[in-house]
């Protein structure tokens, strides 16, 4: 009696407890990156480029995401896997941004504050005519 009763809780515990492949297909973060200039003023038509990462080097895999930001500078992507993640936004007249982020909430802002293009240098020295 005792086996059969063990063995009945085991198959209703199976049933109702979820399995950790489950849990972990379900788990997914909205992400909203935010982008704007150094006054904090929203920085519109950016171009953010996500590409999710995987491994201990990190190399791309999967899907890559390109869009533009709003009026307001925001851009939202799609629930995504929670991992590793390669930020990159590229607008005119800013310096290109791009970083590593690890994806763990449920929903996530992550905001980019661009910078203005640095002075270039060049060790060749103008010919002078």
């Amino acid at each position: 009696m005792k086996v059969i009763c063990t063995v009945i809780f085991v198959l209703v515990a199976l049933v109702l407890l979820p399995s950790n492949g489950d849990a972990k297909k379900k788990v997914r973060t909205s992400l909203r990156v935010i982008v704007q200039d150094a006054e904090g003023a929203p920085v519109s038509r950016a171009s953010v480029v996500v590409k999710t990462l995987k491994g201990r080097k990190l190399r791309k895999i999967g899907r890559s995401f390109e869009l533009r930001t709003s009026q307001r500078g925001t851009a939202p992507l799609p629930p995504l896997k929670q991992r590793h993640v390669l930020i990159q936004v590229i607008a005119q007249g800013y310096q290109t941004f791009g970083q590593r982020l690890e994806l763990d909430g449920v929903d996530q802002d992550y905001i980019v504050t661009l910078a203005l293009p640095q002075e270039q240098h060049s060790v060749h020295e103008r010919k002078k005519e």
